[in-house]
């Protein structure tokens, strides 16, 4: 280069150093004129067009470069962090990979291939990366700062919040440190820390508009919600399309209630970011809130689109859909929020509660223990000495009521169940309802919950007792009355006379005579049946005292659909015979001056001081109606006729589309055919009040006939509670006659068996459950979304449960050769709604194609019941499996052929193996096998029998038998088994020449 080059290049640096960057890059293209391949040149070139905001140039120059200089290290990095910029992902981290190679100890050239990585979502790599950076430069504080932002994207808050601080102490300024390391700590909980470092970076750079927005959701956690609102107003102020900030404003007039305001911030924030998923979800979230709920759908699955692992868009979906009664679609997005994230306390809640309305208690009630880690729950009171089913003799167990008043009452009714285990019962009951729970049989004490002073060895919450004693829909205990009013002095109004009908003209002379004597439901007076009825008198005079409800209690979420508008009530006034008498104890204020004008119903506020006040006035009606509130809850428990209304979508306990309810006997169920629809309802009420005033009709529609009169049949002393109940839904009068099987509620579902088939049949028969010790084993290995094979399914046994495991996100491929088997295997699965299930009736040995041979050609013993028929046997890699987590094998003697044909899958999915055998004859080939694709192997010695068995049969007709299962993790897994003995060679060739102590049972 020439003297007046090299003066040319002095004066374009000068420029560039200045900040005059058009005039640099006019000189330095003059010299690239002279110079077409100067590369010093070219990278001024492409650092200039860089920073003037043209990238394409910036890339040209740099193409260029490396063009003449391909092992130019700086230029491949310098090319690759543009491309980032533009979206050219791919592109970036192929350039930074070929610069890493080029200066392999560089720590920059680590930094920057694990930003691109760190885009590209490739996140454990860009980890990896970090971490190189740092150890070749521990001062590297931008790499400590982004290591940290890494690892709390993957949720490894702890060593998140090591790296931001090892980047603060190597750069105290460091502004994104400082609020990263807030927004980690935030979601640690460590509130007041996290708060200073949004204040600290704000205090170095006061127009830091990132900061405010997260100081302003440390305010709302705290629910400091003035000073929440001033932070995201200041962060609007500094940055006017500063999305977030409006999303999160918005969250405020959301939980104000102020859902017009909150849409608005919503839509705001979606207009300045189109992309913006959690905008969408909050969106979806308020226009559920009004109502509208189609709206609200599109919203949630606008968020789902762009942001497909978004738990909480998921979430609110499935709540959306369930307003709709979509119940099976809303599942499966609960399903998927918990996937993406496992802890979400909302989506498991919700699932469960949605399993419960459909009938499913056993999952169930499982999911709804989440709700001790909702906001919905106080913490647990003794979190240590929860009750699990043990004996409790000698013991005493404190019962807690934790919601409203109707769950209390409702699941009072396993008080005397608890009492049965032998111990000291206790309940902690809301203070209105004391009296009238100290008549529950069995009970020994009732104290208030709210100053508990009970020292107790157990301790359970009323709704989790249902998990606890395996209540299913058709065991549920629904012996009523179970509550009774204490002793009261209490007296129902007489009704105002101007709501007595008018007797027949010709039983006028009568009437006094015959006082008292007619039919009335539910009234005491004794009947005269040696006393003549004038035939004047052609049908007894009715008069039908009726108790009603309109409202449930306004700080109740549900509150506004549940509670219907009191006019409907007062409408029952023009049904001749029919005294109403107001049971709502707090009147909303609405409805005060409409309730005080209507002279002709009897308002017993001034007489209902608690629940026994309100149970003696039940028991005086002859007929409760309610909206769903404690005092259904009440009148059922008291085996009194109620009728409950209830809204399109009820909450869980009143299950679908039935009439009856199997927790009261004694009610009767309306329900809204669509959302909001009460004059259907009362239509259909009004017509059941003619029918019964006209005689056709009887109030309690719930039991069947010829048991109206009959009393409550007693509790089996000397059965468990659970058992007792259990008993009842052996179905067996639901199959022909002469067929060997039996149908019977199991303990993972209704399950069709025959008895006689071997020890699962047995098992089924006497327990309700098979080998439930493998069920707890998989319950910590299944996950949902996963895919689970299980070779061997017989009847279904254990396929229900893995059913229920993987969810309906999930698939479970069961194998069944034997005929018979296969065929109640599913109808087991048809039984139990199982669509998640793939069923085939093969054999799986190492045929690559579908292969059909005949019995008599060397199958195992167990499939001559086929009668000569013809088996298609397959290879297991021959499904060609995406994914799989388990594969459950119930050995037989050819099952290394099974595994020669399912190679290529365990090689691929490297699935938990679960070798199932009732028999000591473990394969030594096998074990061999296994080893060799990688695999250790352990034993799993379950028993046969389970003394906490489903139907609580304390008869062990196993003895002390137990099964010879493996239980094998691939070694690429890295898990470290404790409390299982390591299956050795020797110990296969020793259970060989053993013989097996079996079980006979009679």
């Amino acid at each position: 280069m020439e003297q007046n080059d090299g003066d040319l290049m002095a004066v374009a640096h000068k420029y560039y150093q200045a900040g005059y960057l058009t005039q640099a890059e006019a000189l330095y293209q003059q010299l690239l004129e002279r110079h077409p391949h100067h590369l010093q040149v070219l990278s001024w070139l492409a650092l200039i067009s860089d920073q003037s905001g043209k990238p394409l140039d910036s890339i040209a120059y740099y193409e260029r470069i490396l063009a003449l200089k391909p092992e130019a290290a700086e230029a491949h990095s310098n090319l690759g962090s543009v491309l980032g910029r533009v979206g050219r992902i791919g592109d970036a981290i192929a350039h930074h990979r070929q610069a890493l190679s080029l200066l392999p100890r560089d720590a920059d050239a680590h930094y920057n291939l694990a930003v691109a990585l760190y885009q590209d979502q490739q996140m454990e790599e860009a980890i990896a990366h970090y971490r190189q950076a740092t150890e070749l430069n521990p001062n590297h504080a931008s790499a400590h700062a982004n290591l940290g932002l890494t690892l709390y994207r993957q949720g490894n808050l702890e060593e998140s919040v090591i790296s931001y601080q090892r980047a603060i102490a190597l750069k105290p300024d460091h502004l994104n440190a400082h609020n990263g390391l807030a927004v980690v700590l935030y979601h640690l909980g460590r509130l007041e820390e996290a708060m200073a470092h949004c204040q600290q970076a704000i205090a170095l750079e006061p127009k830091f508009f990132s900061a405010y927005n997260n100081l302003g959701t440390i305010f709302q956690k705290q629910g400091k919600l003035e000073q929440a609102m001033a932070q995201y107003q200041r962060a609007i102020e500094l940055n006017p399309n500063y999305a977030s900030a409006y999303d999160n404003l918005g969250t405020i007039y959301q939980e104000r209630k102020d859902l017009e305001q909150a849409i608005a911030h919503y839509q705001k924030a979606i207009a300045l970011d189109p992309h913006a998923a959690n905008a969408y979800n909050n969106l979806g979230s308020a226009l559920k809130d009004q109502g509208r709920l189609e709206e609200a759908i599109a919203c949630c699955q606008k968020a789902i689109q762009l942001q497909p692992s978004h738990a909480d868009a998921h979430n609110n979906l499935g709540s959306s859909l369930v307003e709709q009664g979509k119940f099976q679609a809303a599942i499966a997005h609960y399903e998927q929020a918990i996937y993406y994230k496992p802890d979400h306390v909302n989506a498991h809640l919700n699932l469960g509660i949605i399993l419960l309305m459909l009938g499913n208690f056993q999952r169930g009630f499982v999911e709804y223990h989440w709700r001790w880690r909702s906001k919905q729950c106080p913490p647990l009171r003794y979190p240590d000495a929860l009750w699990g089913g043990s004996d409790l003799t000698g013991k005493t167990i404190l019962l807690t009521a934790e919601q409203g008043f109707g769950d209390t009452i409702q699941f009072a009714r396993y008080a005397p169940l608890v009492a049965k285990w032998g111990g000291r019962v206790v309940i902690a009951c809301q203070r209105p309802l004391l009296r009238l729970l100290e008549t529950l049989p069995g009970i020994d004490q009732c104290v208030d919950r709210d100053r508990v002073n009970v020292e107790t060895h157990f301790h359970a919450p009323l709704l989790d007792l249902p998990l606890i004693l395996g209540t299913t829909v058709e065991t549920i205990p629904a012996n009523v009355p179970y509550l009774s009013p204490p002793t009261s002095k209490f007296q129902l109004p007489a009704p105002e006379a101007s709501t007595r009908p008018e007797p027949p003209q010709a039983a006028q002379k009568d009437i006094a005579r015959f006082q008292g004597v007619g039919y009335r439901e539910g009234a005491e007076h004794p009947t005269m049946p040696d006393t003549p009825v004038p035939e004047s008198i052609e049908k007894p005079y009715r008069e039908l005292k009726v108790g009603f409800v309109w409202a449930s209690n306004p700080d109740n979420a549900t509150s506004k659909k549940r509670s219907c508008p009191l006019a409907h009530f007062l409408s029952l006034t023009k049904i001749p015979g029919i005294s109403l008498y107001s049971l709502q104890k707090d009147v909303p204020e609405a409805d005060q001056q409409l309730l005080e004008a209507t002279s002709s119903v009897q308002d017993l506020r001034p007489q209902l001081q608690d629940f026994a006040d309100t149970a003696a006035a039940i028991a005086q009606l002859d007929l409760v109606i309610s909206v769903d509130t404690a005092v259904a809850h009440l009148a059922g428990a008291m085996g009194k006729s109620v009728w409950t209304l209830l809204p399109f979508v009820a909450d869980w306990r009143w299950l679908l589309h039935r009439e009856d309810t199997p927790w009261y006997p004694t009610m009767r169920l309306f329900r809204q055919p669509q959302e909001g629809d009460w004059e259907s309802v009362f239509r259909q009420v009004e017509k059941r009040l003619q029918t019964v005033m006209q005689g056709a009709a009887e109030l309690e529609a719930g039991r069947r006939s010829g048991e109206e009169n009959k009393e409550p049949e007693p509790i089996n002393q000397s059965v468990k509670p659970v058992a007792q109940s259990t008993m009842r839904s052996d179905w067996g009068n639901l199959l022909p006659s002469g067929c060997p099987h039996r149908l019977k509620q199991c303990r993972h579902g209704v399950l069709l068996y025959n008895p006689t088939d071997s020890l699962p049949g047995k098992s089924l028969e006497f327990y309700g459950e098979w080998l439930e010790a493998e069920t707890l084993l998989f319950q910590s290995l299944v996950r949902l979304g996963d895919t689970v094979v299980e070779v061997g399914a017989q009847v279904g046994t254990h396929t229900l449960f893995l059913s229920e495991a993987v969810g309906q996100s999930g698939r479970v491929l069961a194998t069944e050769p034997h005929r018979l088997r296969f065929q109640m295997l599913c109808a087991n699965l048809g039984l139990n709604y199982k669509t998640n299930v793939n069923a085939c009736q093969v054999l799986l040995r190492d045929f690559p194609r579908p292969h059909w041979i005949g019995s008599e050609t060397g199958l195992p013993e167990n499939l001559n019941p086929t009668m000569g028929e013809p088996i298609q046997i397959i290879s297991l890699d021959s499904f060609k499996l995406s994914q799989c987590r388990l594969l459950k094998v119930s050995l037989e003697p050819e099952t290394l052929r099974l595994f020669q044909g399912a190679t290529v899958t365990i090689q691929r999915c490297q699935p938990v193996l679960y070798l199932e055998s009732i028999q000591p004859e473990i394969s030594v080939p096998l074990i061999d096998y296994l080893n060799a694709l990688g695999y250790d192997l352990y034993w799993h010695r379950p028993a046969l029998y389970n003394p906490k068995n489903f139907l609580h049969n304390p008869e062990n007709l196993f003895g002390n038998a137990t099964a010879f299962n493996m239980l094998g993790f691939h070694r690429n897994q890295r898990i470290a088994v404790q409390g299982m003995e390591r299956v050795a060679i020797e110990d296969a060739k020793r259970l060989r020449h053993s013989s097996f102590q079996g079980c006979e049972v009679q």
